[in-house]
């Protein structure tokens, strides 16, 4: 559980680690004459009346004990409390000066500036135990790590640990949850968490590279720098204290350590610049360092809960960070400036990450979800359900990939719009962290059981590629398991290779078998694309085929007809010209007859012309009528035969017609009976085409849907092969490759297990050159400040043999100037009186004129006042009018309405009377032509009923006249049925023609039957319209319509006049406000002219008033200058007087310096002689000291180098070449 409310004892966490502690430096700049400030004489005091009650041995609250300089030296729970130089870096004063939480003492009076001052002073001064300790320098580590950000990869080689320790600083019994882990930008290089250590592994070998100890807490989170030349560790522990760590990766030294948390940190990261670490933890705080100083660049107080994950981009201008309220921001990294507010996911975000171009920020959170921000505008790009149950980690790979793992299990790779790409398989428990390599295609996850698993990216899964262990094992057991494992793959290794032949024919022989499917399907395919375009081809040409039957039939047929129509024109020519003879032979006589008509007219012409000569001849007459009887037979024969002449002529050019049109004899139709078999049999081949066709089709769509499935299958059988292919080579392969790394590792391990030695010889050999360094610095500092004291003594012994000369002077000059100036004081005395005296008479006038003045300017801030009132006056009165005036033309607008309803309803009541008048005139006229409307209804009865027997008598005719149709139509039948029987047979052709004209004239009656009834039947119904026309006139209740027109008409009226006095009433009170208004406006418009009358009357009084005020002021302004002459003339005279007595007295004031500086002068020497003669001794003492433990180092030094060359050469010699 976390701390809240009272607070522990003092300092119980603190973040400074116990390394830094030591006694980096001494210095020996004591102040010349100063107090040393020491723990024995002040400091103990002073905390045991404030802390010893909970800081002593017994309670040691917070680990701490305060009682015992050594103890206090120690620190607590979380490291040293004190930083030799910096105060504000010191625990133990900064929290008691409420620079930081939790403030001390927690209960009681706080420490006053006094005591405040008396730390820091003791601080600054080199934390001293004794005044004859030697002061120390700060041991806060302070580096320049600067380095130029770059876009890409750094130039030269990528920093990974070079003869670094190799031994475990502990092996546990059984793994735990891995908290933190990172991966190096630019090469193989995996770094990872593990109790009281982090672990570097190399991802291409898999070996352990490296071991950074970390004794101090646990990490929680890890970072390489941007160039990948340092590691950053945040960590510590829960409750208790908190930090950040920068290892160098090469080299693995801790190059500085930033942070003095009370909880553990959650996350940190340092920036590509290696100017700036953050660290974030739960006091909801983000935290800036400066590497360069050690001390805070800036701290952001903005967020609501524990701050869970930071990171600065790429490009180090921008620092992203989220808490576990599931906020996300982003910040200036220079200056901690909000940049974007992003936004909040709905529970714990608990990681972030920039892709490469710093353009894109992803974060996770434990709602499950991903989201994607862009740096632009600040917006989310994507938000998307990760992994059910929360996700733990979130990396981007180098290629803009994300990678992600989560509480279900599993590890997944993204695109940037949240497609899932691959998954890794489930491993059982909630997947810690991930991070992706530097080469994209790899990825390493931890989970809460320790287990971490590289993963290779395939195109739908993610493949395992190795393991790695978060326990090893001592160098000693690594040697023997090395051994052992490069044993059992040195025995196996041929058995992998010649696994590789069988898997290449195995395939080899895949593949052919999936080449020959995809043939298969493609030719199905084809098939299933081509047929119905087949088919349909098939099909249009049956339809050509059974329409060239179809032709070849018709062609029979017409050829059948044809010789039948031939043969029945033949037989009719025949006929024909059978029928000829007869008529040809009784025509022929017609020629005859011809000649006899003519000549029997000539005969009766020749007669009539004798007669005409001789007239009355008997004779001739009897020839005359004889010839007369000659010639009318003759005609009557000839006219006999005219019949039979016309019919031959007829026949003959109707048969030379016949013959002509009859042409040759059409040939038999064997050719088409031979066309039409040879149609039958090709129709009935493509039928039976067709229907196979038809029949596979409905058969294809399931082969085709099945190739892909096939094609699939085939597919997946073929990467089953070179899967198994791959597989057996990479075995192969991997087995041969690791046991080319094995070969070399017993020996790396050896040379580390020595290295081992080497390492802490090296340390030994560092402290011991740097206690030796200490303590020659600490000897020459007390030299030169032992000769520094000696040089001060004797120069202040000539400083108070020439105070002591020069004293009697000075103060015999003091006294002399100290009489002169009361002398001056007595001479000046009546100036000052005159000056003053002048100066009065001159203020009085002044004062006259002041105040006339005064009253000047009162009065014209009267009138002024009374104008401006008048004039606010009127302005208020003209508002009022100008308000009266809008409220009347309101009225008059509100008053408009009722005005136009009155001479609305005024207009209305005159059509209303004019109605009423109408009203009765109808009624009377409607009276009047009632009994001409019976009339005229009676008279169209009548007409009805003449009309309705017209219209039955003709339906009745119709009727008559259609029972003789049928008879005449059985009559035309039985006398074509009797012709076709004897065709051409004249008399019975004669009879069809004339039943044909009956049946035609009795059509033709029914025709005229059936236009006289329609006409009969619209006559009959105009007739009932005329009736229903004049029985609707025919009607007493236009009467009565007219009476209930009057009665409506009289309501109308009444109406309209009740509306008309309501539209007068409803005007009334509008018409009394505008009234009222109106009189108002002439009342203000008088009182406005009063107002706009009063400025000139002010004005005039106002001239009165002033007149005897400016003559006032002439009077005085006159009687001034001869005054203010008087008045310079004695104040000249007075400042002449006082310079002098100013130059005086500034003497006085320097003699009196002059001696009492002399005095000071000696007395300061004799202290500096005191201090610099104890001095002395105490520099003697150090010399002595520093002498004595140089003595003792200097034998040691040579030896330790040269043992620590010997052992480091040794070290190299035994490395693998």
């Amino acid at each position: 559980m976390r701390n809240s409310g009272h607070h522990p004892p003092m300092m119980y966490k603190t973040t400074l680690s116990l390394t830094c502690a030591a006694f980096a430096a001494v210095s020996l700049h004591a102040q010349d004459a100063a107090e040393k400030i020491t723990y024995q004489d002040h400091i103990r005091p002073l905390l045991e009346n404030k802390c010893f009650s909970c800081h002593n041995p017994d309670k040691k609250k917070g680990d701490l004990d305060l009682t015992s300089f050594g103890a206090l030296m120690n620190g607590g729970g979380g490291g040293s409390v004190v930083d030799a130089g910096n105060a504000d870096g010191s625990r133990i004063w900064s929290t008691c000066a409420k620079k930081e939480e939790p403030f001390m003492p927690p209960e009681g009076a706080p420490l006053g500036q006094k005591d405040l001052d008396l730390i820091a002073a003791w601080i600054k001064g080199g934390i001293l135990d004794t005044k004859s300790s030697i002061a120390k320098k700060s041991a806060k580590p302070k580096v320049d790590m600067a380095v130029t950000v770059t876009s890409g990869k750094p130039e030269g080689p990528i920093a990974k640990p070079e003869h670094v320790l190799l031994e475990p600083v502990i092996v546990t019994q059984h793994t735990t949850a891995i908290t933190a882990m990172a991966a190096s930008p630019w090469t193989s290089l995996m770094a990872l968490a593990a109790p009281k250590q982090i672990l570097l592994y190399d991802t291409d070998t898999k070996q352990l590279v490296g071991i950074f100890p970390y004794t101090e807490g646990y990490a929680r989170s890890l970072r390489f720098s941007r160039n990948g030349s340092l590691l950053v560790m945040g960590g510590g522990r829960a409750g208790k204290n908190g930090h950040a760590i920068v290892w160098d990766v090469k080299t693995g030294k801790r190059i500085t350590e930033v942070g003095k948390e009370f909880d553990q940190v959650m996350s940190a990261d340092i920036s590509p610049d290696h100017k700036l670490i953050v660290i974030g933890s739960p006091s909801k705080k983000v935290k800036v360092y400066n590497t360069a100083t050690g001390e805070e660049e800036y701290v952001i107080n903005k967020h609501t809960e524990w701050v869970m994950s930071t990171a600065f981009s790429p490009d180090g201008v921008l620092l992203a960070t989220s808490d576990r309220n599931g906020n996300v921001n982003v910040w200036e990294a220079a200056n901690g400036g909000e940049f974007y507010p992003l936004g909040q996911h709905k529970a714990s975000c608990v990681d972030v990450a920039w892709r490469a171009d710093s353009n894109i920020l992803a974060s996770c959170s434990m709602d499950g979800t991903i989201s994607t921000w862009e740096m632009n505008e600040g917006k989310q790009v994507k938000n998307w359900a990760a992994h059910g149950g929360g996700v733990q980690s979130v990396s981007f790979t180098p290629d803009g990939k994300i990678v992600s793992s989560g509480n279900d299990g599993l590890v997944r790779v993204w695109d940037i719009n949240g497609t899932k790409l691959a998954e890794a398989p489930s491993q059982g428990d909630l997947v810690t962290k991930v991070v992706s390599l530097f080469d994209s295609k790899t990825a390493i996850s931890a989970n809460w059981r320790g287990e971490i698993i590289q993963w290779t990216f395939g195109a739908t899964a993610l493949n395992e590629s190795g393991r790695y262990t978060s326990n090893p094992s001592l160098i000693a057991q690594r040697i023997v398991q090395t051994e052992q494992r490069l044993a059992e793959l040195t025995a196996k290794l041929p058995a992998l290779q010649a696994a590789i032949k069988p898997a290449e024919a195995d395939a080899k022989a895949r593949d052919e078998a999936l080449a020959k499917v995809r043939a298969e399907v493609a030719a199905t395919e084809a098939r299933s694309k081509n047929l119905p375009g087949e088919i349909a081809n098939d099909e249009k040409a049956l339809a050509a085929l059974k329409a060239a039957r179809t032709k070849a039939e018709q062609d029979k047929a017409a050829r059948t007809a044809a010789i039948k129509t031939h043969a029945e024109k033949s037989a009719k020519i025949a006929a024909q010209e059978n029928e000829l003879a007869p008529i040809a032979a009784e025509a022929a006589k017609l020629a005859a007859a011809d000649k006899t008509v003519a000549d029997t007219n000539a005969a009766l012409e020749a007669t009539k012309k004798e007669l005409i000569a001789k007239a009355g001849d008997a004779a001739l007459q009897a020839k005359l009528k004889d010839a007369e009887t000659k010639l009318a037979a003759a005609k009557v024969e000839q006219q006999k035969l005219a019949p039979a002449k016309a019919k031959a002529d007829q026949l003959t050019a109707a048969i030379t017609k016949a013959k002509a049109e009859l042409g040759a004899a059409p040939a038999a139709p064997a050719d088409l009976d031979k066309l039409i078999a040879e149609t039958d049999a090709k129709i009935k081949a493509t039928a039976d085409g067709i229907a196979a066709k038809k029949a596979e089709l409905p058969k294809l769509p399931a082969l085709v849907k099945a190739g892909p499935d096939r094609i699939k299958n085939s597919e997946s059988n073929a990467v089953t092969g070179k899967n198994n292919l791959a597989a057996a080579q990479n075995a192969a392969k991997s087995a041969s490759d690791e046991i080319g790394i094995l070969q070399k590792v017993p020996t790396e391990l050896k040379a580390a297990q020595f290295n081992t030695g080497v390492l802490v010889e090296k340390e030994k050999l560092a402290k011991l050159e740097a206690d030796f360094t200490d303590f020659t610095e600490a000897k020459k500092d007390a030299e030169a400040a032992k000769v520094s004291a000696t040089a001060r003594i004797e120069a202040s012994k000539k400083a108070i043999a020439d105070s002591t000369t020069a004293q009697p002077g000075l103060e015999a000059a003091l006294k002399k100037a100290q009489g002169d100036q009361a002398g001056l004081e007595t001479t000046i005395k009546p100036t000052r009186d005159a000056d003053a005296a002048a100066a009065a008479k001159v203020n009085e006038q002044k004062a006259v004129i002041t105040t006339k003045e005064a009253e000047i300017a009162a009065a014209a801030k009267a009138k002024d006042e009374g104008i401006a009132a008048a004039k606010k006056a009127a302005e208020d009165i003209a508002k009022l009018i100008e308000g009266k005036k809008k409220s009347l033309a309101e009225v008059n607008g509100k008053l408009a309405g009722p005005e136009k309803v009155v001479k609305a309803k005024q207009d209305a009541v005159a059509p209303k009377d004019a109605a009423l008048a109408a009203a009765k005139k109808a009624h009377a006229d409607a009276t009047a032509d009632l009994a001409n409307k019976a009339k005229a209804d009676k008279d169209a009865e009548a007409a009805l009923a003449a009309a309705t027997a017209a219209q039955a008598a003709a339906e009745k005719a119709l009727t008559d006249t259609r029972t003789k149709q049928k008879p005449a139509a059985d009559a035309v039948a039985a006398a074509k049925k009797e012709l076709a029987a004897k065709a051409g047979d004249p008399a019975l052709t004669a009879k069809v023609a004339e039943a044909e004209k009956a049946a035609a004239d009795i059509a033709n009656a029914i025709k005229a039957a059936q236009d006289e009834a329609g006409a009969k039947k619209n006559a009959r119904t105009n007739a009932a319209k005329a009736r229903d026309v004049a029985k609707a006139a025919n009607n007493p209740q236009n009467v009565n319509k007219a009476l209930a027109a009057i009665k409506t008409a009289e309501q109308q009226l009444a109406q309209a006049k009740n509306e008309l006095a309501a539209a007068e009433k409803q005007a009334a009170t509008p018409r009394a406000q505008r009234d009222a208004i109106q009189k108002e406006i002439e009342a203000q418009g008088k009182a406005l002219a009063e107002k706009q009358a009063m400025p000139a009357a002010i004005e005039k009084d106002f001239a009165a008033k002033i007149a005897p005020l400016n003559a006032a002021i002439a009077a005085a302004k006159t009687a001034l200058p001869p005054l203010e002459q008087a008045y310079a003339a004695a104040h000249g005279k007075l400042d002449a007087e006082q310079k002098i007595l100013d130059a005086k007295k500034a003497e006085v004031a320097k003699a009196n310096a002059d001696f009492e500086g002399a005095k000071k002068k000696k007395t300061d020497a004799e202290a500096t002689i005191a201090a610099a003669t104890k001095e002395i001794p105490e520099k003697d003492k150090i010399i002595a000291e520093a002498t004595a433990e140089l003595a003792k180092l200097q034998p040691q030094l040579d030896p330790m180098r040269t043992k620590v060359k010997q052992m480091n050469e040794q070290y190299l010699t035994m490395l693998p070449k």
